[in-house]
């Protein structure tokens, strides 16, 4: 039994593969908010979404606001929203996600995601694949709220104290993840973490 152990896991390449659609709704984002294509698409792996677009924002020499950062992240949740059925078509859960998140079910333990993804872009991409029966979303961390990835194992700690009366503490808390950004942030704040070779990191 895993009762008392808290499960965060990463969305991409860990439970999915999107096959690109996120990076196309922030590119059609951009234009409709900017009306110019992004300069470029800056290293994406294990980074929130926030970290992300604050680059986007720099490398197209658009000031870093939070208006302009807002404006963003609303117009990308439009633009995927018009995207699921591209998401269905062009991504896929990875192999053994959903058996791993029922076995754990099967254990007790308490399942959420931890990931650089804004809300609305991780629920839809593990809804997409029926990956979401599992996860109580409500507790989960994401990748709006801070630009460092580790701010967000104390936020998920907080929710879950807040639902469990637990606050899940140490290695009761673990991270499911496929960068060193995962590994990194379950090692400063004392939780325990599974790297899976699924994602670049493992090349």
């Amino acid at each position: 039994m895993l009762a008392g152990v808290l499960v965060l896991w990463d969305v991409d390449h860990t439970l999915v593969d999107s096959g690109g659609v996120g990076v196309a709704a922030f590119e059609a984002a951009f234009r409709r908010v900017f009306g110019r294509p992004m300069a470029a698409v800056p290293s994406m792996s294990g980074r929130t979404d926030r970290a992300i677009l604050v680059d986007v924002l720099r490398s197209s020499g658009v000031p870093v606001s939070e208006a302009n950062l807002e404006a963003l992240r609303a117009a990308a949740e439009a633009e995927l929203a018009g995207l699921h059925g591209e998401l269905r078509a062009r991504g896929r859960a990875l192999a053994g996600a959903a058996e791993a998140l029922a076995e754990l079910a099967r254990r007790s333990a308490t399942q959420t995601l931890l990931t650089g993804n804004i809300r609305a872009f991780a629920e839809a991409k593990v809804a997409a694949f029926g990956l979401n029966g599992h996860l109580d979303l409500d507790i989960g961390a994401y990748g709006w709220a801070h630009e460092v990835r580790g701010r967000l194992v104390h936020d998920a700690r907080a929710a879950a104290r807040r639902v469990y009366g637990d606050g899940f503490g140490g290695r009761r808390t673990v991270l499911v993840g496929d960068t060193p950004l995962d590994v990194e942030a379950a090692l400063t704040t004392g939780a325990g973490v599974v790297a899976v070779a699924t994602g670049s990191a493992a090349l």
